[in-house]
């Protein structure tokens, strides 16, 4: 992993900041969840499986705490977990994030292995399409900048994301 805040860009791309066997498991693990009966629908994305602050996703925010501390330079504390499994044809429209997602990870935990890598795009001082392979993470500030992505072409994604707020 770098060591680097997110400076005036506003994002930080951290290649493989989750790796190996955690996350081989954890990629499976959301697979699971998102066809289990704890799953609801996302009216963000209308009928992909979500889930708010599932229990051993909720552990990642504490897991990165220190991490993030470090890429943004400021002193965080978590606030919430998000699981989403996307689906083809699937869009998240443009959009800034609650005041709860000051600072968000958008981290890759799994995707089928002959799809092509789904870009999520940031906007700062001008659009930015960020590819993130299985384990990557996009660090940025949700709050601030607005971000999608456009239809999903490829078959299921995992995608969990971290937030956390500034206490200084």
């Amino acid at each position: 992993m770098y060591d680097m805040s997110l400076g005036s860009s506003n994002f930080k791309i951290v290649r493989g900041m989750l790796q190996g066997e955690l996350l081989d498991f954890l990629g499976h693990y959301c697979y699971h969840r998102a066809n289990s009966k704890a799953s609801r629908f996302d009216p963000q994305v209308p009928y992909t499986p979500a889930l708010y602050d599932d229990p051993a996703l909720r552990n990642l925010l504490h897991y990165f705490h220190d991490d993030m501390i470090k890429y943004t330079g400021v002193k965080l504390e978590p606030t919430y977990s998000y699981m989403r499994v996307y689906k083809n044809g699937d869009v998240l429209r443009k959009h800034t994030d609650r005041d709860a997602c000051e600072y968000s990870v958008s981290i890759t935990m799994k995707r089928e292995h002959n799809d092509i890598i789904w870009p999520l795009c940031l906007e700062t001082d001008r659009v930015h399409k960020v590819y993130l392979e299985e384990g990557d993470a996009l660090i940025y500030k949700g709050v601030d900048n607005s971000h999608w992505r456009d239809k999903f072409e490829g078959k299921r994604l995992a995608q969990v994301f971290l937030h956390y707020v500034s206490v200084e």
